[in-house]
């Protein structure tokens, strides 16, 4: 699964999208333009997830942490 930043956010480190990820902040999912939230991930059995940052041109593995 693929998460891009949502309302307008960017990122310039993995440790930032970690922190907002954790904080259960949005995020949209790329295929389905919906949004997302940490605990809807865990819902989902995700573990691991792609988030694109930096204006979409870096991608990086994230881990779901409960």
């Amino acid at each position: 699964m693929t998460l891009t930043p949502a309302y307008g956010r960017d990122y310039k480190s993995k440790k930032q999208i970690e922190a907002d990820l954790a904080a259960d902040k949005d995020f949209i999912e790329a295929t389905s333009g919906q949004y997302i939230n940490r605990p809807q991930l865990l819902e989902l059995g995700q573990t691991m997830v792609n988030v694109r940052y930096s204006q979409n041109r870096k991608v990086t593995v994230v881990q779901v942490k409960p």
